[in-house]
């Protein structure tokens, strides 16, 4: 009963802490970099959070940053970061890896659909059935993009964590042609059944996923009142 209760009550904190995020406000030199790096995204469609989804944490607690579809939309997508520091050239390779991902979500039918089914999240879950996360065939070019982004800078003596990246530190990476991606390249070549699978999970999930962000929130008011009271 006592370890039912903790586990309650840490459902209910990362309600608290995660379910209405921070809009954040891309600095104008990162978000030169992700269009010298990814040309053809319209990032109009893009908006940053920091902090992850209330549900990350409870099924991936590994995840220190996410891209996902704009849940209620038909062709937005957001990128969040547990932190922002944009002054940090890791902070920056984060970003750079999740655009990866939008990139790759607006190479299926230019990124539209409703909610989380879309094709390109069809496919990644397709994928994961077989071999997980770090394996996904939309994971290792993600990082592959990530790595080849720190090379440049350990290149060009640009850190990681410190210093601080000079603000002109990126000015000419639009020439470095392997890290420039107008498009991706991807073919299926798994089961089929496999494709049914993530079928079947984006189109549980976005049935699912409006009737759980209710009672998610009205928790949160019983919480928020139960306190006040």
């Amino acid at each position: 009963m006592r370890a039912f209760f903790k586990i309650n009550l840490k459902f209910i904190v990362i309600i608290k802490n995660s379910y209405f995020l921070k809009k954040h406000s891309l600095s104008p030199s990162t978000l030169s970099i992700l269009k010298d790096l990814y040309p053809t995204i319209n990032w109009k469609r893009v908006d940053f959070y920091e902090g992850l989804p209330w549900f990350t944490p409870l099924v991936a607690p590994y995840v220190t940053a996410q891209a996902l579809p704009r849940f209620y939309s038909f062709g937005g997508y957001r990128i969040y970061l547990r932190k922002f520091d944009e002054s940090r050239a890791q902070c920056i390779a984060d970003i750079v890896h999740e655009s990866f991902h939008i990139l790759q979500g607006m190479h299926f039918t230019k990124g539209y659909g409703i909610g989380f089914f879309r094709g390109w999240m069809i496919y990644y879950i397709s994928l994961f059935i077989k071999y997980g996360y770090r394996n996904n065939p939309f994971e290792i070019p993600a990082y592959d993009q990530e790595y080849r982004f720190l090379e440049f800078c350990t290149k060009n003596g640009i850190h990681g964590i410190t210093p601080k990246v000079p603000s002109n530190a990126f000015e000419n990476i639009s020439r470095e042609k392997s890290l420039v991606f107008p498009d991706i390249q991807f073919k299926y070549k798994e089961n089929f059944l496999m494709l049914i699978g993530g079928f079947l999970f984006c189109a549980i999930v976005t049935v699912i996923k409006p009737v759980a962000d209710t009672l998610l929130f009205v928790v949160r008011l019983i919480v928020k009142y139960g306190r006040d009271a």
